[in-house]
């Protein structure tokens, strides 16, 4: 397995990330911990979930994994927050304080760790001042709930606006851009991936086939 830096955080992260979307949905617990025993006994050390991939059983299976094996401290955990987590609550999602602070310790309770590696913004939310969110990583990370900080689907303006605001306030800084990327969706070459050159943010693809 070959290793790259994730952005200039330092962190070696292997070139292939284990993605965990279809943990809970398409492929059942026993099959989902066998991948991740696989994957790791290959080499790679990046897991990647969200707390919306059905919901928490992604990450709660991708907890099991990691319990079973005794192999957190030498992977490179992330996770996401945005999605809709409940249909009932019109504040089960977004990337407002509220919210923010109730899915990260909730993913942290799912996958059975004390910190997360990456935690990722999964959408850009227009309802949600991104200072507010930005400040409330930033202090996951001083707390040390948090690694690093990353987003997901941004469009270029926004990346810049909240790397920006991040550098501005002196805040903790997006590492990593995830975003969708393979030979027939290729919108990013235009501006995002100028953008993280220039400011050194890693780009961690998603459906590269």
């Amino acid at each position: 397995m070959k290793y790259r830096s994730l952005g200039r955080t330092g962190v070696q992260v292997s070139e292939l990330c284990l993605g965990c979307m279809m943990f809970g949905a398409g492929t059942d617990e026993s099959d989902s911990l066998d991948i991740i025993d696989k994957a790791i006994d290959e080499g790679v050390n990046f897991l990647d979930t969200a707390n919306v991939y059905s919901r928490g059983v992604s990450e709660e299976f991708v907890g099991k994994a990691l319990n079973r094996n005794g192999k957190r401290a030498g992977l490179v955990l992330a996770t996401k927050v945005h999605g809709k987590m409940n249909d009932d609550d019109p504040n089960a999602w977004g990337n407002s304080r509220r919210h923010i602070i109730e899915q990260c310790d909730a993913s942290l309770k799912r996958l059975q760790t004390d910190y997360i590696d990456l935690y990722q913004i999964h959408a850009w939310d227009p309802a949600t001042p991104v200072e507010e969110t930005m400040n409330m990583l930033n202090g996951f990370v001083e707390a040390g709930k948090v690694r690093f900080v990353g987003v997901s689907n941004f469009l270029g303006w926004q990346l810049e606006r909240a790397a920006q605001v991040c550098a501005t306030n002196g805040w903790a800084p997006i590492v990593s851009l995830q975003p969708q990327y393979n030979l027939l969706a290729r919108d990013i070459e235009l501006e995002l991936v100028p953008l993280c050159i220039d400011r050194g943010i890693g780009l961690l693809p998603w459906s590269p086939l």
